[in-house]
């Protein structure tokens, strides 16, 4: 573990640490910005290694962390780097995880999130399948940004349990055809969705909001399910919806 003392605005690591909250250049570097305490404690206990970690030298944070490069900062160079609006005891930066296509053709369940564009919702989405043991998520088309700041604080920490991966081409989809039923949630379907058989291999889909599942997903859906409300209710939040259905399937 190497330390540094940083305590001026213009040094090279605090402009390269702020760049990282612009997401093209986040994704160009392959890294991802993390702030706040409990975040941070998250990571921390799940064992995730920081590439750096910024902070005052009176937090014992570091200790516990598995940490290339300690950066000793002030309060000033904090604000400056933080996502947040409230002060942050610390930030971090750590190494976008691999996407291994390859291994995720061997998970069972699997949940693919189509043109999802709120990072609250995905976020929540993320948590959700973490804790009722969904074995990976899919981001189909266009989706908000997996690593935004609002999107890491909504899993609750959560975000690196489970692998997700980042696809555009319906081909890599259809390869799944081969051995998973592809079940779709829509608004129109007679099929209750408490009926769906999901013993089996399976990738369970969830449109946005605002646009549902994108006709190529649709058009190559082997079932597709409403959940059935009460009281002309005529929609449910997504990452509620997606709950609801991820903890059903655990029971079964």
């Amino acid at each position: 573990m190497k330390t540094i003392e940083i305590t001026s605005l213009q040094n090279d690591l605090v402009k390269y640490a702020l760049k990282l909250q612009e997401a093209k250049f986040r994704k160009k570097e392959k890294l991802i910005l993390v702030d706040g305490a409990q975040t941070l404690e998250g990571f921390i206990q799940d064992k995730i290694q920081f590439k750096y970690l910024f902070l005052k030298k009176d937090n014992p944070l570091f200790e516990r962390a598995i940490v290339e490069n300690v950066v000793f900062v002030n309060d000033e160079i904090l604000k400056k780097i933080s996502t947040t609006k409230t002060p942050t005891d610390a930030v971090g930066i750590i190494e976008e995880p691999k996407e291994d296509l390859n291994s995720f053709l061997k998970l069972n369940k699997i949940a693919l999130i189509d043109g999802i564009k709120d990072p609250g919702n995905l976020g929540t989405i993320i948590r959700s399948a973490a804790a009722f043991s969904i074995d990976g998520i899919i981001l189909f088309n266009d989706c908000v940004d997996l690593y935004n700041s609002k999107t890491i604080r909504a899993t609750a920490q959560n975000i690196f349990k489970l692998p997700i991966i980042r696809i555009k081409d319906i081909e890599f989809i259809e390869q799944f055809k081969k051995t998973h039923k592809l079940i779709s949630t829509v608004v129109d379907s007679d099929m209750d969705f408490s009926k769906c058989n999901f013993s089996n291999k399976f990738i369970i889909a969830f449109g946005s909001e605002a646009d549902g599942i994108s006709d190529e997903i649709r058009k190559i859906s082997d079932e597709k399910i409403t959940i059935k409300m009460d009281n002309n209710v005529e929609s449910l939040n997504l990452g509620v919806c997606a709950s609801i259905v991820f903890a059903s399937i655990r029971k079964k």
